[in-house]
């Protein structure tokens, strides 16, 4: 395969426009279905208890979302193992942002809202929490697929690579809407659902980059040209 060909080029862009497609749109219907859910639970449960029940609907569009990436991924970069790879993002992926969303609730929790955590702004303890979040359900997926693709030695190089190259972009366009009038906590920010705006962007361009940056690396003559030992 040629490293400058049309071809490597489209599959290369191919996976990265179909990573925040399939990750971030399974992720939007399961949360839609989680917030039905939790929404419609009676008003005395706990909310640990209500986010609990909620969490296996939500689950369906994240797991969801998540096995179609990993198709996808196997078709675009000719790596073949379609049915492993599409178990591997469903589970790579599922897991880990179940594990790292839980784990955000109960920081915030912790950190915002009683206020045991450190003395910060609210706009850097967004970042402080979100930027490995990006990191950690990138790893996660990119680590699944290329086990998928049985190989396992490859595996740990390939996350890390994707997980960082997501990290630095998710930060990157954090510090960039902060810098444009985006901060989250600050006056007005609610009105203008500032968290919500900036979290999406920044998982979106981290997927984008992550997606196309795990492509790559899938691509053993591309590997190769750009002279990566992955």
């Amino acid at each position: 395969m040629d490293l400058n060909s049309s071809t490597t080029r489209r599959r290369v862009l191919l996976g990265a426009v179909v990573t925040p497609l399939c990750l971030l749109g399974g992720a939007l219907v399961g949360g839609f279905l989680g917030s039905i859910v939790h929404g419609g639970l009676p008003g005395h449960l706990q909310e640990w208890s209500k986010i609990l029940i909620a969490v296996p609907f939500a689950l369906v569009g994240v797991l969801g979302g998540g096995a179609l990436w990993g198709y996808l991924i196997s078709r675009i970069t000719k790596v073949g193992e379609q049915r492993r790879m599409m178990w591997a993002g469903a589970l790579g992926f599922g897991l880990t942002t179940l594990v790292v969303v839980l784990s955000l609730t109960l920081l915030e929790q912790i950190i915002v809202e009683q206020g045991r955590g450190p003395n910060l702004p609210i706009h850097n303890v967004f970042t402080l929490l979100f930027t490995p979040a990006a990191f950690l359900i990138t790893f996660g997926g990119a680590f699944a697929l290329r086990f998928a693709a049985r190989g396992f030695a490859l595996a740990w190089r390939v996350g890390l690579v994707s997980g960082l190259a997501a990290g630095a972009t998710f930060l990157a366009v954090n510090l960039t809407m902060q810098a444009l009038g985006w901060v989250v906590g600050a006056p007005g920010a609610v009105e203008r659902a500032t968290m919500l705006t900036v979290m999406f962007a920044g998982n979106f361009a981290a997927a984008l980059v992550a997606g196309g940056v795990m492509s790559m690396i899938f691509l053993p003559a591309l590997r190769r040209g750009m002279g990566l030992v992955l």
